[in-house]
């Protein structure tokens, strides 16, 4: 996350700590045990299309599901394909840290740090827009209500709300607390955004629950010591906060919060899908091995766990399955442990999406192949 030069050597260690924590969490790439249950490779799986990346490097984070296929930003252009792979549209960009995310039918693309963002419905660009200070991260509703958060002018950061034909909608300027994570319902009508600072030396982190239609904030929550990862909506009654210690489940009225603790296990990875579960790694030892698999529901409540032999490179929940990335190697389980089938797919494997039981999709450094899945 961007940060300029204003602000105290406190904060911008904060920041420094943040995007660090942020990319061991998300992404780590760890190796794998082996399993009692092992797919025939040739047998089990089916490689149905594959395309080549645009550009040289695509982050984990950046490679998205959209209603019509997929969408991702590499270091040169934004692209989408279509469920079969192929390239529907691609533009160049500028951005020097290329940022994406997706919702529905829409995207948006931005340069974390610059001032530049693109708006995109299904596979056409559909706007093109500056913000006047640099941008530290975007979000798109499900309804093309958008949001920016930036640096502003007299405040440490700011909150900006735009409709789908890009009409002003709302505001909101931290004065105390430099925004790093912003997340919105279906409707773009509450937003989170989680912030931090330092105070005495230690690192602070604060929530902001907001409604468009109101001026001050619904709540505000409070996290001493911990980093803050993310805040993200995961219904439109609840969200989540991601930090190190613990992941934090809110109503949307900030009337209730059900916290999971860690327990001095150290969080690996972690993903989650709309109206559907939450999905965390977490490890005894700090190299990430044997990692416990948690899952809880949109409203915080675990619903299971079990335990594996993986260092978990990524997760990606579905209904009753879980997708795990291990060093290459695909695994799905059931949501109580079972095994349900395992792939070889490649060393090069950065992250996988799953957007039917049966149907797989691979980044890899130079690709993106889509599986058919058979167990």
């Amino acid at each position: 996350f961007g940060c300029q030069s204003r602000f105290t050597v406190a904060i911008v260690f904060c920041i420094l700590l943040c995007a660090a924590a942020f990319a061991a969490a998300k992404w780590e790439v760890i190796a794998p045990d082996s399993l009692s249950k092992r797919s025939s490779f040739a047998d089990s799986k089916k490689e149905e299309a594959f395309a080549d990346i645009t550009g040289s490097t695509v982050l984990e984070e950046n490679f998205q599901i959209i209603d019509t296929g997929l969408a991702y930003i590499s270091d040169t252009s934004i692209v989408t394909l279509n469920h079969d792979c192929s390239r529907i549209f691609s533009e160049k960009h500028s951005f020097t840290n290329p940022m994406m995310k997706s919702k529905g039918s829409y995207s948006i693309a931005f340069c974390e740090g610059g001032n530049e963002f693109r708006i995109l419905l299904d596979n056409h660009k559909i706007y093109e827009g500056t913000q006047g200070n640099a941008i530290t991260d975007c979000e798109v509703a499900d309804n093309g209500t958008y949001c920016v958060l930036s640096d502003q002018t007299g405040y440490l950061s700011c909150l900006s709300v735009y409709d789908k034909t890009n009409k002003f909608l709302y505001s909101y300027s931290f004065s105390d607390f430099y925004a790093v994570s912003v997340s919105a319902n279906s409707d773009g009508s509450r937003i989170a955004v989680g912030a931090i600072n330092s105070y005495n030396g230690r690192l602070l982190t604060k929530v902001y629950l907001l409604d468009i239609t109101k001026s001050e904030p619904i709540k505000v929550f409070t996290y001493e010591d911990q980093l803050l990862y993310e805040v993200r909506f995961v219904s439109d009654d609840t969200f989540a906060v991601v930090t190190d210690f613990l992941t934090t489940v809110i109503k949307s009225d900030g009337s209730k919060e059900i916290a999971y603790s860690y327990s001095s296990q150290v969080l690996t990875a972690y993903d989650s899908c709309y109206n559907d579960n939450i999905v965390l790694s977490l490890s005894k030892s700090d190299d990430g091995r044997s990692c416990k698999i948690v899952t809880l529901n949109c409203d915080g409540d675990e619903i299971s766990s079990f335990q594996t032999d993986l260092k978990v490179t990524a997760l990606e929940p579905l209904d009753d399955r879980i997708a795990i990335l291990s060093y290459g190697r695909l695994d799905i389980y059931s949501l109580f442990g079972e095994l349900l089938g395992e792939w070889e797919i490649g060393s090069d494997a950065k992250n996988v999406l799953l957007p039917q039981n049966k149907t797989a999709y691979i980044l890899g450094v130079s690709g993106i192949t889509k599986m058919s899945l058979k167990y």
